[in-house]
């Protein structure tokens, strides 16, 4: 299909696992996608380097916007779909994640890719992100090693305990230097892609269930700690098909 419009209000760390479907579908037909991912969004700039995707457009967030998210997302594939009809696109697809699928999977059956194994995530970052994270890194650590680490994601029951990342990386990883999200700097401080190159220079990593843990697996990271607050359905619909060496707990 050319110039399909996937809508995709949902979380950054749905986006990544929305990014092997993109690039297979590439692949497959020779066309990049365009995508409308959530305005608040704008300033991470998440899918900005991507290569398989033409255009980004922003779009209202159907669990905030409006009065409950079943009207939510009623509205928003009916004014999308307005706008791919008078801009002349193929086709609109809207992924929905209430089908008990693991996602990956999902957003290929959305994309009707279907002849595909390549389930890897990825990210996409400049070298303009990778300049400003070694300036964050010199600043707080220095050339110490250091553990990176994430308390706070805005769900409270994804978060871990103040001050949990900082212990743990003392005790199981022998780390006295850390950059923390929240503490060190703040999550609206730098675009995400500066922060997972943080991330990337890290000698190990504690996190909740969040966007970073998605990125340790698009950088073939080792997740030295991951914290599924919300148990195990949560992460089997969330889980990543290619393997990669992590520490999942469910409870502290």
């Amino acid at each position: 299909m050319n110039d399909l419009l996937i809508l995709y209000p949902h979380g950054l760390g749905d986006c990544i696992l929305l990014t092997p479907a993109i690039r297979e579908f590439h692949k497959a037909t020779g066309h990049k996608v365009h995508i409308a991912t959530l305005e608040r969004f704008r300033s991470a700039k998440f899918f900005d380097n991507n290569p398989h995707i033409n255009n980004i457009y922003y779009t209202k967030d159907a669990w905030h916007d409006y009065p409950n998210a079943q009207v939510g997302f009623a509205e928003l594939y009916k004014e999308w779909k307005g706008f791919a009809s008078k801009n002349g696109f193929g086709g609109i697809v809207m992924p929905m994640h209430s089908h008990p699928i693991q996602k990956i999977e999902l957003n290929f059956k959305y994309l009707g890719v279907y002849n595909s194994e390549e389930y890897g995530v990825e990210i996409h970052t400049s070298p303009s992100d990778k300049d400003i994270a070694e300036k964050i890194i010199n600043d707080v650590v220095g050339e110490n090693p250091f553990g990176f680490i994430q308390t706070k994601t805005g769900v409270e029951s994804k978060n871990l305990p103040d001050g949990y990342g900082e212990e743990y990386l003392r005790t199981n990883k022998n780390l006295s230097n850390f950059i923390e999200v929240g503490k060190d700097f703040g999550a609206l401080d730098y675009n995400i892609n500066v922060q997972f190159e943080i991330m990337r220079k890290a000698s190990a990593v504690c996190l909740p269930d969040s966007v970073f843990y998605h990125a340790c697996h698009a950088m073939r990271k080792p997740v030295d700690f991951v914290y599924f607050g919300r148990g195990r359905s949560v992460y089997d619909r969330v889980k990543h098909i290619v393997p990669n060496e992590e520490k999942v707990v469910f409870e502290l």
